[in-house]
């Protein structure tokens, strides 16, 4: 569609230009409070990957211990029941890596 070159644009501001600098300054406030927060969230969803992959080392290793000898009825049930504790954590841990990484 072509403008009423008779309209009253010219006394309108433009939107592309800021009136004063106010607006400048709320623009690199948002950018920059977007940028920090994404920021943090890579560093925090890595460090939590981490814990996770260490806590499902820890306790599959646990898990490893108990459950084994048990099989080989060497040892208590206490040993059994430590061992798939330990089991269900490091599966919970496991299942929580794989659903950061493929947020």
């Amino acid at each position: 569609m072509v403008p009423d070159p008779s309209s009253d644009a010219r006394d309108r501001p433009e939107l592309d230009e800021p009136s004063d600098g106010a607006v400048d300054d709320a623009t690199y406030d948002l950018v920059y409070r977007a940028t920090r927060e994404a920021i943090w969230d890579v560093v925090g969803a890595a460090t939590l990957i981490l814990f996770y992959l260490a806590l499902a080392a820890i306790s599959l290793s646990i898990a490893v211990g108990g459950i084994g000898p048990f099989l080989r009825g060497s040892t208590s049930s206490v040993a059994l029941v430590v061992g798939v504790a330990a089991l269900v954590v490091g599966v919970f841990a496991l299942f929580r890596v794989y659903r950061l990484v493929t947020e």
